[in-house]
Parts: C-alpha cells; sequence; structure tokens
C-alpha cells in the first residue's frame, strides 16, 4: 500500500511538472505581458525596468528553472493585475467551485445513477427511451447554450432565479442545473450501459433460478459489480467541474477558478495562471488516486 501509494504521488507529481511546463511555455512565447502592465505612453527605460523586476529580461532557460524552483516552494509570485501573491488568490475562489462542482455532481448522481438502473431493468420499454433522450441531449446540446436558456427562462421569462451574481442558495441553483444537466447525461448513459452488460452475466441467471428476488439481484449483486464503470465516470466529470466549468462561471457571473483562470489569461497574468493550473492539476491527481482505493473497496479481486 505504500509503495504503490509512494509511486502514484511521484507519477502525479511528474504530471503536474509536464503540465505547468506546458503552461510556461504557452504564457511565455504568446505576447509580453509588460506591455499590458504600463500605458502605452511609457517609456523604453520604464519598459525594461518592470521587465527586468519580472525576471522577463532572462533567457527562457533560465526563467523554467526558476520557475520549477519557485513551484517546489509553492511560490508562484505575485499577481500582474492586483500586485497581490497569485497563490492567495486563487485559494480566494476555490470556495466558489468546490461549492459548484461538488453540488454539481451530487446532483447529477442522485438522478444520473438510479435513472441509468431503471433504464437497464426495463430495456425498450418507455422509462429506457426517455433515460436515452435524456443521455443523447445531454451530451449534445452546448452547455452555453442551455445556460442561456436557463437565464431566458428563469431570469428574464418568469424572474424567479437571480441570473447572475453569487453569495446565496438562489445564486447557485441556475449555474449547478446547467452543469448538472451535462453531467447527468454521461453518468446516465454509462450506468445504464454497465447495468446492461451486468444483468445478462450467467451468476445473475444462477440466482434468479435459486429463487433470489429481482430487487435483491439488482441491489445486492448487480449494482457492486457494474460500479467500476460509473466511478470511473463520476472522476472524470469531476474533472471537468473543477477545471472545465469556465463558459458556465463566465455566464452566470461565478467567481470560481474558471472564470478566474479565463480573465487571466486573456491578461497575460503568468502568476495567476500558474497558481490556478497546478491547483487544478493536483486536484485532479488526488482525485485519481482515491479513485483507485475506491475500486478495490468495490472489487477485492483489484489489487494496488
Amino acid at each position: 500500500m505504500v509503495s504503490y501509494l509512494a509511486k502514484r504521488t511521484f507519477q502525479g507529481l511528474i504530471a503536474i511538472v509536464l503540465v505547468l511546463s506546458v503552461v510556461f511555455l504557452a504564457l511565455n512565447l504568446s505576447g509580453d505581458p509588460v506591455r499590458l502592465m504600463l500605458p502605452s505612453t511609457a517609456s523604453q527605460e520604464a519598459v525594461q525596468q518592470l521587465r527586468e523586476s519580472y525576471g522577463f529580461d532572462r533567457p527562457l532557460v533560465t526563467r523554467y528553472v526558476l520557475f520549477l524552483s519557485r513551484v517546489a516552494r509553492l511560490d508562484f509570485g505575485e499577481s500582474i493585475g492586483s500586485r497581490r501573491p497569485a497563490l492567495a488568490v486563487v485559494m480566494e475562489r476555490l470556495g466558489a467551485t468546490a461549492q459548484l462542482a461538488f453540488s454539481s455532481l451530487l446532483l447529477a448522481t442522485i438522478i444520473g445513477i438510479p435513472l441509468g438502473i431503471f433504464a437497464a431493468i426495463n430495456r425498450a420499454k418507455g422509462l429506457d427511451f426517455f433515460a436515452v433522450g435524456v443521455s443523447v441531449i445531454g451530451q449534445s446540446v452546448p452547455v452555453f447554450w442551455i445556460a442561456l436558456l436557463l437565464i431566458l427562462l428563469f431570469g428574464v421569462q418568469w424572474p424567479i432565479l437571480p441570473p447572475s451574481g453569487y453569495g446565496s442558495f438562489q445564486h447557485l441553483i441556475l449555474p449547478m442545473v446547467t452543469v448538472s444537466l451535462f453531467l447527468l447525461a454521461g453518468i446516465t448513459r454509462v450506468t445504464r450501459t454497465s447495468m446492461v452488460e451486468t444483468l445478462d452475466k450467467q451468476y445473475l441467471t444462477t440466482a434468479r433460478a435459486k429463487g433470489v428476488k429481482e430487487i435483491n439481484v439488482v441491489l445486492k449483486h448487480a449494482i457492486r459489480n457494474a460500479a467500476i464503470p460509473i466511478v470511473t465516470q463520476l472522476s472524470l466529470q469531476f474533472r471537468f467541474v473543477i477545471g472545465g466549468s469556465v463558459v458556465v462561471e463566465t455566464i452566470f457571473g461565478w467567481p470560481g477558478l474558471g472564470q478566474l483562470l479565463a480573465q487571466a489569461a486573456t491578461a497575460r497574468d503568468y502568476p495567476v495562471v500558474t497558481a490556478a493550473t497546478f491547483l487544478v492539476a493536483s486536484f485532479i491527481v488526488i482525485a485519481n488516486i482515491f479513485v483507485d482505493f475506491v475500486y478495490t473497496m468495490i472489487n477485492p479481486k483489484i489489487r494496488l
């Protein structure tokens, strides 16, 4: 167990370094941020002085080595926009992202897994067709279109919910539903497919032949053996809501990591982009290691 955890931690650190390296190259080769920090009338001497203070005058390789050494100390520098520590700026947005991510994933799981199970039990019936339709529509319709439609219906046509903002449960409902509808489609589809394959196994046919009730066949045997793909899907969905809900947070004015990343990338705020990417990558690595342990709890035949 300890050796496995050490191995996965080492692999996770390598993955984080590779991700940060790509971000470093992309940001440093995309333009000069010093020009964004100073007015257009600034003198060349002022531009050069500021460039030296941030180290942008040094060779790329030297900057990369210094970048990695500072990241190892969790020192991402100061935000170019706010002149505050970049990690502190990112941590302020973490709570909003976590609130949206966990509430959306919880809602999608509570609805998606039972819907997929009942669809598999009632194959080629009305509920099955409904579940398949939800899956197809949910993964075909763009997330931004769902967000705009919900704002139009419940923020403009029937103004019962705030169309944007942050601070109360009412502000959370529309972005949570938007993200949940997208997650729900994938969870329902994977749950149904996995359950359909499991329900046709011979050991379940044997259990039915022995007189075991169908509800016990499903609850005690089928769900547990079909859970591995479902848990994998949940982990994939978690990655999306942590780092990929940029559009949803931007449309609803939700002050999370996604919105911060979009704003920082546009302004070429290198320290903030780096700190936010590091945090997202770390969460994903931790989630992957946790999912591996969940696999062993579901199926004891799996060894770490």
